[in-house]
Order: C-alpha cells, then sequence, then structure tokens
C-alpha cells in the first residue's frame, strides 16, 4: 500500500457509490488549498482510509536485538571467506547497527564487525574509528583480545593506506554575479508568456565553462540509501556511519550531523520515518523537507505566516535576492516563489494531490512533536497550505542529486538525494541540452556542454534526453510531469537516439579504447589530464551536433568531470 493506492482505492469507491460528481463539485467549490485538503481528510476519516493506514503500517520499527543479530549473520556470510562481498557485508552490519537496542553488546559488536571488514579492505584509519566507535558502546570483555590485536595491527599498517580523493576545485569561469554570487555574472534572467521564466547569458560560452556552484535550500536522501549515506549532510560515508537513538531507518556521519538533524528535520520525521518512506515517493518527501526547513528558519508558525505573507516576498526567484547580506530566511523567499503551475492542473490532479497532502499532514501533526509547533487551527492551516505549496512545486523544480552512471546500475542506484535549489529551478529544459549538472555532495555545478552565443538561452535536460528515449517518449513524460509540450530542436528537427546516430566523415574522433578503460576505471589522473581535450573538441565541431563522435565525447566529459568531483560511489572505485 501507497499513497496512490489510497487515493485510486477512494476514486473508485466514490464511482461506485454515484458520489464522485458531488464530491468533485463540492471539492471545486473550496477556494483555499487548505480548504481542499482538509475537505479530502474528512473523507478520508470517514471512509475509514486513516484508521486502515495506522492499523496497516508501521510509523516507525522498534530498535530490536534479533532483527541486529539477523542482519549481523547474514553480513558474517557476505563477509565470509566464501563470498568476500564487502559492500553487501557493510550494509549488512550498518542495519545491524541501526536495529540493535541502546546499550546492548549488539551495537558494539556491530561496529567490530565492520571493523573486520575495513581490516581486510585495508580501510585502516576507518578501522581504527570503527574500533573507537566499539570500545565506546562497551564491547564485551570477552571478546576485547580480537579488536586489542587488530587495533595494533592496524597502527602497524596505517601508512599504507592511500590517501583519499581530493576533489578538483573548480571554479567559476567568470566573475561572480554582484547580486547572486555563486552564478556568472554573464547571466540573466528573462521572462515571457510562452517560456515563462528562463536563463540566457550576455556573453559567448564554450564548452567546459562553470557558470555556476549552487547549495541547496534543503535536501532530503533517498530511503535506498539510508544505510550507505549520512541523513544530514547526505555524505557517503557508511564506512563510519552512527545510528539514530531511536528509529532504525536513519544513519549519520558524526555526532554534530546527529545532533543537527535531531534538532531540526528528524525530530518531525523520526517517529513516522517508516511511514513516510512505506507510503511516500521522493518528491512527496522533498516537499515534506522544504515545508519543515521553512519552519525552523522561524521562531514560531506566526512569524512564518507573517514572513510568507509580507508582500515582498510574493513569487521571488534568486534574482530577487540579495545575496551580499543573504539570510537563511532570504534563501527560502526564492524557494516560497517557484511556480505551482496550479491554473493548469485538473480537478482530477488536484484531488490526488490533496489526498498525498491529507495523510502526510495528518499522520505527520497526529503522531509526532509538530502538532505543539502548529498550535490551533490557523496554525495547522497554515502548514497545510504550505506543504500543499511545495507538492505542486516540487515535481518541476526540485532535482535529483546524483552520481556518475555505472554499468549494470539502475538510475534509482546513481540518484542518493533530492534537493532544492533556487537558481537551478529557472532553468528550462531540452531534450538537446546545452548544460550539464554535476554534484560534489549537494553542491551542484552547472558547466557548458555545448558552444552558447550570446544572447542564447540555457538548457537543462529534466531526464528525457534525445539520445535515450524516442520522441513519444520524451514528449508523454514531460506533459505528465511538467505540464509542457516540449518544442526543443531535438523534437522539432527529429533528432535520433543514439544507436541511429550518424558517424560524420567530416568529424574526427577525440576517444578511443583508452579513455573509455580509463575513465571507466575511474582513473582520477587521467581525467585531470584529458577533460580539457574534450571540451575544445565539442567547442570546435558544435556545428556537427549531433552525431556519433560528438556524442561519445559528451559521455566522455561527463565521465571525466564526475571523477573530478568525486561524483563516483565508493564501491566503483574499489
Amino acid at each position: 500500500m501507497d499513497v496512490y493506492d489510497v487515493s485510486d482505492d477512494l476514486v473508485k469507491k466514490l464511482n461506485d457509490w454515484k458520489l464522485i460528481g458531488i464530491i468533485s463539485g463540492k471539492f471545486n467549490e473550496l477556494k483555499d488549498n487548505y480548504s481542499k485538503v482538509n475537505f479530502v481528510e474528512h473523507a478520508l476519516i470517514d471512509f475509514k482510509y486513516m484508521e486502515k493506514i495506522f492499523l496497516n503500517v508501521t510509523l516507525r520499527e522498534d530498535k530490536c536485538n534479533k532483527r541486529s543479530k539477523e542482519f549481523r549473520m547474514l553480513g558474517n556470510e557476505q563477509f565470509s571467506l566464501k563470498n568476500r562481498k564487502y559492500f553487501q557485508a557493510l550494509e549488512l552490519y550498518n542495519k545491524s547497527i541501526c536495529f540493535a537496542e541502546l546499550n546492548s553488546e549488539h551495537l558494539s559488536i556491530g561496529y567490530a564487525n565492520r571493523s573486520a571488514v575495513l581490516f581486510a579492505w585495508k580501510r585502516y584509519r576507518e578501522c581504527l574509528a570503527n574500533i573507537e566507535l566499539a570500545r565506546k558502546a562497551n564491547y564485551p570483555e570477552r571478546l576485547r583480545h580480537k579488536l586489542d590485536k587488530r587495533e595494533r595491527d592496524c597502527q602497524e599498517l596505517l601508512d599504507q593506506q592511500a590517501p583519499d580523493v581530493v576533489p578538483y576545485e573548480f571554479k567559476l569561469s567568470f566573475d561572480a554575479h554582484p547580486q547572486v554570487p555563486y552564478i556568472a555574472d554573464c547571466l540573466e534572467l528573462r521572462e515571457t508568456s510562452d517560456e515563462g521564466r528562463f536563463i540566457v547569458t550576455t556573453r559567448d560560452l564554450v564548452v567546459g565553462d562553470l557558470v555556476a556552484a549552487e547549495q541547496p535550500f534543503c535536501s532530503t536522501l533517498l530511503p535506498p540509501m539510508r544505510y550507505i549515506r549520512c541523513a544530514n549532510c547526505k555524505n557517503e560515508n557508511y564506512l563510519t556511519l552512527i545510528p539514530c537513538d531511536n528509529c532504525c531507518s536513519a544513519m549519520f556521519c558524526s555526532e554534530q550531523c546527529k545532533q543537527q538533524a535531531m534538532s531540526t528535520f528528524h525530530k518531525y520525521e523520526c517517529p513516522i520515518i517508516d511511514f513516510l518512506h512505506r507510503m511516500f515517493n521522493k518528491i512527496h518527501g522533498i516537499a515534506l523537507r522544504t515545508t519543515l526547513s521553512a519552519l525552523d528558519l522561524h521562531d514560531s508558525i506566526e512569524d512564518l505566516m507573517a514572513y510568507c505573507e509580507l508582500p515582498h516576498n510574493q513569487n521571488k526567484c534568486a534574482f530577487d535576492l540579495d545575496y551580499s547580506n543573504l539570510t537563511p530566511q532570504e534563501h527560502y523567499r526564492a524557494i516560497h516563489g517557484l511556480v505551482t503551475n496550479r491554473q493548469l492542473r485538473t480537478v482530477s490532479d488536484l484531488f490526488q494531490r490533496s489526498v498525498v497532502c491529507a495523510i502526510l499532514k495528518h499522520f505527520i501533526i497526529e503522531y509526532t512533536p509538530l502538532k505543539e509547533l502548529l498550535g490551533g487551527e490557523e496554525g495547522r492551516n497554515f502548514f497545510t497550505e504550505l506543504l500543499f505549496r511545495h507538492l505542486q512545486t516540487s515535481p518541476s523544480n526540485m532535482h535529483g542529486i546524483d552520481l556518475v552512471e555505472q554499468v549494470n546500475e539502475t538510475k534509482d542506484d546513481q540518484t542518493h538525494s533530492s534537493g532544492a535549489y533556487a537558481f537551478l529551478s529557472l532553468l528550462n529544459h531540452s531534450c538537446a541540452p546545452n548544460t550539464l549538472r554535476i554534484y560534489e555532495g549537494t553542491k551542484a555545478y552547472l558547466f557548458v556542454l555545448r558552444p552558447i552565443k550570446a544572447g542564447g538561452v540555457l538548457y537543462d535536460n529534466y531526464g528525457a534526453h534525445f539520445a535515450i528515449f524516442s520522441k513519444k517518449q520524451r514528449q508523454e513524460t514531460l506533459s505528465m510531469q511538467y505540464r509542457f509540450n516540449c518544442k526543443c530542436e531535438a523534437c522539432e528537427l527529429e533528432y535520433p537516439t543514439f544507436g541511429r546516430m550518424p558517424h560524420k566523415d567530416t568529424v574526427p574522433s577525440v576517444n578511443d579504447d583508452t579513455d573509455m578503460k580509463s575513465l571507466g576505471a575511474y582513473n582520477y589522473d587521467f581525467a585531470a589530464r584529458n577533460y580539457r581535450k574534450y571540451c575544445d573538441f565539442l567547442t570546435q565541431y558544435a556545428a556537427a551536433y549531433p552525431c556519433e563522435q560528438i556524442s561519445s565525447a559528451e559521455e566522455c566529459l561527463k565521465m571525466a568531470l564526475h571523477i573530478l568531483v568525486d561524483a563516483v560511489p565508493l564501491k566503483a572505485k574499489m
């Protein structure tokens, strides 16, 4: 069961009972979003859906030594001489650590077992960190001789561990924008009735130019990554993660990150975290986190209400802010001002979105400390209004934070988090984009992928690239999720997918098997030496776009940039 199953079942029942017309009519008459959501919430309560969800979906799994031991045994099996599957073992040991009851020996044994994997893997610094965690967690005296020996061996071998990769230090290719200092000063905001808001450049740009380096307003970790990355900073730190004291679905890279999360978003999400993971998707997750982050910036719900209702805080974007004197509250102005596309939505779309919002707000208010923060009806209604707003803006404005593409990996394995970016949200889509997003942690770098003349528009890709998907597939996806009919050059000129792309005799090949082998091995030195070669080639032969040679060079450049910012998962590098 997820939230869409509930929505579909409710609509089916209303149709069966001949009530859909009456309910839709009453729903459509309501003007305020919170009124629509409250109306749907009452229907869900009356028809026993909230009760059914509560009885069938666990809000939060309890710590359990029995399950902790089960995960540890599974980890031992993966780490055995027969398997030696270090990554699988580490993730299972992390689950064991997360499920272990506080002050139980299962927690300390989980850390100790993790240290054994790291010693075998020659990750001696991290091995010592886990030995220290095991000791602090009261590792059993009967087993300490093993830990003591491993520690002595680690100390002797520590110098043999290679230093970690230090990400390449990219800097903006031009002076910083005087008002928005994390973008180049050549970028400007334009707006038309057809295109909405979009970004243009006032000077010629060549491939490889870095024109933006943006940190998100907030971000949220995707559930499949919860035993691999820190729930707070999103760093891939699963060699030394520590668990939340209360839930079994959040881990942190340090006590500092743990305390920061517990004092902000996690104190609200923690009591219902498994319910959130089971019932909702990443779009709903970032909408909730954005709303909670906005609340955290203010002393009270009344302060946030007053802030959002001020006329000069309405419909703002990154270019309306003074980043030389930017407060976190000001940063939120640009996120609050993202377009909702409400006028383009059908009654059925708004009804389904109201079901999502109603279930989400009902459980987070009723079963977490948020109830005390919101106070009475006015505070609850405002929270509902804000959550509904971000449920509308998230699908078309929030960004997946991803890693390098890997062989035999799915897109879910590449994307680890979702983020709310004020500037990046202003870029329009093209199925043949001229920019490229690369992430260092949650920081987004925007590189030029194809030359852009002065006055030209910067285009991002929303996940529907012409080289991978047919025009029909792209049009359907973009219409459904983003509410527009794409008329980019790839759609208008019917660009072929990669398998049908021509090889042009007038264009040389800049890469060969050596490039693919070295980049496929995530060779940092090779990437650093050669990425400019791909940039220069793509700039010089831009007029031949699209063709097989250019597409191959683009893939090499993308891979090289991912390697340089270390946007490569640890398991791919080992």
